[in-house]
């Protein structure tokens, strides 16, 4: 243990009794003064060699208690963030040659640091610059490890990144071929649309929002104008350019000199400023490069004053209207579920539908391995091949809708009296939501509210930072019962047409839900409704303890099956924190 105490001892050999070294002996590893004087006079030998062995050890085992309390500490903070993870300190701290040198992605300088008015103090707000102002790095707040409270669910956060069993060469494998595919969809994407200004000295008038053309159609630009200028020219111009297209007018006016008709850069020059206005009003644009859903920047100039005219280049988009009658709702609304090795829940569920719903039709999605028949008046039975998959099956069941909403139940679901569709229709027929939920009511009859927030913040090359947090952002006008979320319970109507536009993503076999609305943000209007409820099923007294353990043993994932690299890969995400 003390490297000083071997070299005291191996000094010893050879030599006279009771004589021992002169020198004092430093060392002991770290830095310890494990080292002696030479002995007192008349002090036997023993005696000092056993005090040094004593005295050195003390300091050893002190050195090591504290070290395994500063070492024990540090494990156990990083093991709370995620117990799961024997990797969670290699995945957090990054070698630096991963980290790169990210800056923040604005393309302009922020407005308080430019030219002009730097004389003028301000008063700095630290609360709003942390909502405003990011480094492009975000991070996952830890969880306070010292406040434990029984039955309470406190903050925490996950790494996505611990999961990765082989540790930082599997994580930077997976990191180099994320980078490639969002470089390829980067590429695909539609470019970002960038900042437009508006001087506010400019004597132009010009659209900034809402042209739009079809491709290789064209349109009459409207709005354009010049005002009178203090300073009169004799000869007045504007000049205008386009990138996708060109240019022309629809009309000859006199005294007006037009110069690049049918080009992307058109001249218009005239003595008169009544003439000039009167052939901008005969401007019009024709899209020649065909390349749907993009923006065409067509730019006007007058002097040194600038303008930017956005003009959307898209496809009339078709409506699909589906056939129903108002008086029908089995024409309005179809009854979806997926369903695995539970026939006899599946029977209570359909019993139950039935009772209020005796014509609505019902899809079933079935990927059990021995498919019993399910058959009845209005019942559409799908088997599919084993194991298939959980979002699979909600895939098929799904495609299969002629309705124009759907009511997704999971199939040990029971309706009530309080199971009433026609309160969701009418949220839905008065809104623009595209996912309404009700409440699912437990075993022991008590409504579970589950609605949940969802925000991203932009992170560095490991990824973006996913924050979750329970509740709602607003009531929905009209619907006091009703409240705005991203995320709701697996009890929802739905418009048939907006999900299959999102879709399930088939790869999650075992487990998923948040990650629908995951695909869905940005895509789907979601709420959820608290005057419109469904029972559970008991799970307490299951009909059929062997079919209960078979179910569990493949619904439930084990460990190497976890979605937390799934939602590395696919969502670009770093790590999750859960309020």
């Amino acid at each position: 243990m003390c490297s000083s105490l071997w070299i005291v001892q191996t000094s010893l050999v050879g030599r006279e009794p009771h004589t021992l070294p002169t020198f004092q002996e430093r060392s002991c590893e770290r830095g310890l003064a494990c080292g002696y004087k030479s002995a007192s006079a008349g002090m036997p030998e023993i005696w000092t060699l056993a005090g040094m062995q004593v005295r050195c050890r003390t300091k050893v085992v002190a050195t090591a208690l504290l070290l395994l309390l500063t070492v024990g500490t540090f494990v156990l903070h990083f093991t709370k963030v995620s117990s799961r993870s024997k990797y969670a300190m290699i995945y957090k701290y990054v070698p630096s040659r991963w980290q790169g040198t990210k800056k923040s992605q604005l393309n302009y300088d922020y407005p308080w640091k430019g030219a002009g008015l730097q004389h003028i103090p301000y008063v700095w707000k630290d609360a709003v610059a942390r909502r405003v102002l990011t480094d492009g790095n975000c991070s996952c707040p830890e969880e306070n490890l010292f406040i434990s409270i029984p039955l309470y669910h406190s903050a925490s956060s996950h790494y996505l990144g611990n999961d990765f069993a082989s540790g930082p060469d599997e994580l930077r494998e997976v990191m180099d071929q994320r980078n490639q595919e969002k470089e390829r969809l980067e590429q695909r994407a539609p470019p970002r649309p960038p900042i437009l200004f508006a001087n506010g000295k400019s004597p132009l008038s010009y659209p900034t929002q809402g042209l739009r053309v079809q491709p290789m159609g064209s349109l009459v630009i409207p709005g354009l104008r010049l005002e009178e200028l203090a300073e009169h020219k004799e000869i007045v111009d504007i000049q205008l350019h386009a990138q996708l297209g060109v240019l022309t007018t629809l009309a000859d006016i006199p005294s007006v000199t037009v110069e690049g008709e049918g080009t992307k850069h058109l001249t218009i020059s005239s003595g008169s400023l009544d003439h000039l206005n009167r052939q901008l009003q005969f401007l019009v644009y024709t899209n020649t490069d065909f390349n749907p859903d993009t923006v065409d920047y067509a730019d006007i100039r007058y002097a040194y004053f600038q303008g930017t005219i956005p003009i959307r280049i898209q496809h009339k988009r078709l409506l699909q209207i589906f056939d129903f009658s108002e008086d029908d709702i089995a024409t309005k609304v179809t009854i979806v579920t997926k369903t695995f090795l539970r026939y006899n829940m599946l029977r209570q569920l359909i019993a139950s539908v039935r009772k209020f719903y005796p014509t609505i039709n019902i899809i079933i999605a079935d990927d059990s391995e021995h498919p019993e028949k399910v058959q009845g008046e209005n019942i559409e039975h799908y088997i599919m091949p084993f194991k298939k998959g959980w979002f699979a099956g909600r895939n098929l069941a799904v495609s299969q809708v002629t309705t124009p909403y759907f009511l997704w139940v999971d199939d040990d679901f029971i309706f009530t009296q309080d199971t009433r569709i026609e309160l969701l229709l009418q949220v839905a027929k008065n809104t623009n939501l595209d996912v309404i939920s009700g409440v699912v009511r437990d075993d022991l009859g008590l409504a579970r509210k589950f609605t949940q927030k969802i925000r991203i913040e932009e992170g560095d090359d490991l990824g973006d930072c996913l924050f979750r947090s329970k509740g709602y952002y607003h009531a929905v006008e009209g619907f006091p019962d009703c409240v705005v979320a991203d995320i709701v319970v697996n009890f929802f109507l739905a418009d048939t047409t907006k999900v299959q536009s999102v879709r399930f993503d088939p790869r999650l076999t075992r487990v998923g839900h948040t990650e629908f609305f995951m695909d869905g943000l940005g895509k789907l209007r979601v709420a959820s409704c608290s005057h419109v409820t469904i029972d559970h099923a008991s799970k307490i007294w299951p009909p059929s303890v062997w079919q209960n353990k078979m179910y569990k043993k493949f619904r439930e994932p084990v460990n190497t099956e976890s979605n937390d690299k799934f939602w590395f890969y696919k969502y670009n995400l770093k790590c999750i924190h859960y309020t």
